[in-house]
């Protein structure tokens, strides 16, 4: 058992996969270099606070200039007796720059006196306690989120079954494999072996009963699925360096633990101590909107959104037709991915004119990708027959149009040049882009694809940064593109190289997997949502989606059910946003016009709300009108997420319609009114956990 907290610096550090067993770990690295792999999920975490809990499996691959604050489990149990049936989710913590603060200082004390402040430790874990602790009802086990779903299933399976005797006999039976491919999964997706693996996760689901339990270590093997005691109290030993029952009476011994620096000399990371001044953060939740002096110098720009469909024979012959009312979004597009099946079809030529013109109608424009000459002849011949039936004028007037999107991993450059130049030839209003990927595998340098990309002048440049083969092609492609690199960090980094205007670039198919602190097989948090559409509101770029969601990662406007996502509905809300100066803040946005006064309240990224908290946002009254009326939306779990109301894993099952028309009618963020006269009390409205407000006030 450990006898001390202990703190390092480590100016390079990789190491192999661990199970982190009788400890709880932070580390964050000072020059914002640290890459590391927790339960099989790869994280480029940057400047971010790590937090690893007991019990999780994890690998530091990248690490420069690392700070590593390792606290024994004893501490933790001391201050929380029900520990070991929570763990800390690090993307909640609003005070991380604080607790780095709280690190620095020790390591400081310690590096000059040799001592140091053991409260410091006591107040970093009431700060996790405080913001970051999940709670559950059982003992923590993690979940495993490797690139593998064969592998994310087995583990599931494990934890299921972590309290009995588990065999590789028994994963073969279950998932029809082989016991020599259970190992290479293993080994090749979490780099530890399937023994180790189901051994370490035993050894750590055994502490809790070890010391909180009065049961025979003999009796807790057995509990624990040890089918012999010396196998438990080897494993245990080997974990441990200690036997069960030396860590039980060394865990009962209530006992001051010391901090312990492991560097013999800090001189080089002085200036780090000397730069970093961060108050405590004030106990009140509380953020004061003041209406009077906030200036509105940030525009909202308009995002393009192409909402992926496999062909449009789907919508046509679908109820769906009547869903689809994209009125309230951004500037969008059907993006129809597949054309070979819509060509074969014998089509009701005047229902898909009327579909089209319906479309074009409510400013929804149409996106076609090319992948042959034959299917652009085809998209041709619709294009002219539509300006046939339908007056040319008008289509030329109109805000929606064909974008022809043409697929350079089955085109030639030398058929796109053709094909653009024939459609500039047409005379007729049709917008034109291009995948980008598909120009750099055709090209042997960026700069000669950047130039060709120049030459052409396209109105949309597409590239699908979350193909790993993408990727791969970037990096071998120039060094300014790495594998520790985010899919954004990707996407940024080819906008700013090629020098093409951001709002001509589109990230083709957003997915959950683009969002760094994503937990898999939960909805994405108002928090994840809001950082998404602040980044498109601020660049004006252009972003697909999926119309109906076909895989637990995508980011989807409707679920399989065609029920709203709440992708839409923050769509909607923020509308009023676009093209408008406004005051934008870390938990709120705020627009003012001749009438209204429009304000967004949500969860931030850098300032996350723990589920235990409530957050009071203030308007002073002077700023406010003398009678004014409220227009409240709120968009929370219980309003709006359908993935509350009818979860993802019954996407497969038959569910009549009237009770699919229920859950549609309830799944709308809550709308209400309310009635203000000023008094000398401020305006106040409170924001919970994963929720979002749109307040509008209206005088009268």
């Amino acid at each position: 058992m450990m006898e001390s907290t202990t703190l390092c610096i480590h100016e390079y550090l990789s190491t192999y996969t661990r199970r982190c067993i009788d400890r709880v770990i932070l580390l964050f690295s000072l020059n914002n270099q640290l890459d590391v792999v927790i339960n099989g999920k790869h994280e480029s975490v940057g400047s971010n606070l790590i937090v690893i809990n007991h019990s999780d499996l994890y690998q530091i691959t990248n690490a420069e200039q690392l700070v590593e604050l390792i606290i024994p489990v004893q501490q933790f149990a001391e201050i929380d007796q029900s520990f070991f049936h929570c763990y800390y989710n690090f993307k909640l913590i609003n005070s991380s720059e604080y607790i780095k603060y709280l690190t620095l200082t020790m390591i400081e004390q310690l590096s000059r006196l040799n001592d140091t402040k053991s409260s410091n430790i006591i107040e970093i874990i009431t700060i996790l306690n405080k913001e970051a602790k999940i709670k559950q009802d059982f003992i923590y086990v993690p979940s495993i989120q490797s690139e593998s779903n064969l592998l994310n299933k087995i583990t599931v399976f494990i934890k299921a079954h972590v309290t009995q005797p588990i065999f590789s006999k028994d994963i073969s039976n279950s998932f029809y494999i082989s016991a020599p491919y259970i190992s290479i999964l293993f080994k090749k997706y979490l780099g530890i072996s399937f023994k180790h693996y189901i051994a370490s996760l035993k050894i750590a689901a055994s502490l809790a009963e070890l010391v909180h339990s009065k049961e025979t270590i003999h009796a807790i093997s057995e509990n624990m699925g040890f089918n012999h005691y010396p196998n438990y109290t080897h494993q245990f030993k080997n974990h441990l360096n200690m036997t069960p029952n030396e860590y039980r009476k060394k865990f009962m011994v209530l006992q001051r633990i010391p901090v312990k620096l492991i560097n013999e000399d800090v001189s080089n990371y002085i200036p780090y101590f000397e730069s970093i001044s961060v108050e405590k953060p004030l106990p009140s939740n509380q953020v004061n909107i003041e209406l009077d002096q906030l200036t509105y110098k940030d525009i909202a720009k308009t995002p393009t959104l192409f909402i992926h469909i496999d062909d449009l024979m789907d919508i046509v012959q679908s109820t769906l037709n009547t869903n689809l009312n994209f009125a309230d979004l951004s500037e969008s597009y059907l993006m129809i991915n597949n054309v070979s099946k819509l060509a074969l079809e014998k089509l009701n030529f005047t229902g898909l004119i009327d579909f089209i013109d319906s479309l074009f109608s409510n400013n929804v424009g149409i996106a076609i990708r090319v992948k042959s000459s034959h299917q652009f002849k085809f998209i041709q011949d619709i294009i002219l027959q539509y300006l046939k039936y339908k007056n040319e004028h008008h289509y030329q007037q109109s805000n929606s149009n064909f974008i022809m999107l043409f697929d350079a991993e089955h085109l030639s450059l030398k058929e796109i040049n053709r094909l653009y130049i024939k459609v500039k030839n047409l005379n007729i209003r049709i917008k034109l882009a291009i995948t980008v990927e598909g120009v750099i595998k055709q090209t042997h340098s960026l700069k000669r694809a950047f130039d060709i990309l120049h030459r052409f002048n396209f109105d949309f440049y597409f590239i699908d940064i979350e193909q790993k083969e993408v990727q791969s092609l970037l990096n071998k492609k120039s060094n300014m593109f790495n594998h520790s690199m985010s899919y954004f960090d990707y996407y940024n980094q080819l906008i700013d190289a090629s020098q093409i205007h951001t709002s001509k670039f589109v990230y083709t198919k957003l997915t959950k997997k683009c969002f760094k602190l994503y937990k898999e097989n939960t909805p994405l948090e108002t928090a994840d949502l809001m950082c998404h559409i602040l980044i498109m509101l601020n660049r004006g770029s252009g972003v697909g989606y999926e119309l109906m969601s076909k895989d637990n990662m995508d980011i989807a406007l409707m679920n399989r059910h065609g029920i709203c996502e709440p992708l839409i509905y923050l769509y909607q809300i923020v509308k009023p946003f676009i093209g408008k100066p406004l005051s934008i803040h870390e938990n709120y946005i705020v627009f003012k016009d001749f009438q209204y006064i429009h304000i967004l309240l949500f969860n931030s990224l850098k300032h996350r709300f723990s589920p235990q908290e409530v957050h009071k946002f203030v308007l002073r009254p002077h700023a406010l009108p003398t009678k004014a009326m409220l227009f409240i939306q709120t968009l929370n779990r219980e309003h709006g997420f359908i993935d509350y109301a009818l979860p993802p894993l019954l996407n497969e099952t038959y569910i009549e319609r009237t009770l699919l028309r229920h859950i549609e009618q309830a799944n709308t963020p809550k709308a209400e009114i309310k009635q203000f006269i000023r008094t000398a009390n401020p305006l106040e409205f409170e924001l919970h956990y994963d929720e979002l407000k749109y307040i509008r006030i209206s005088p009268f």
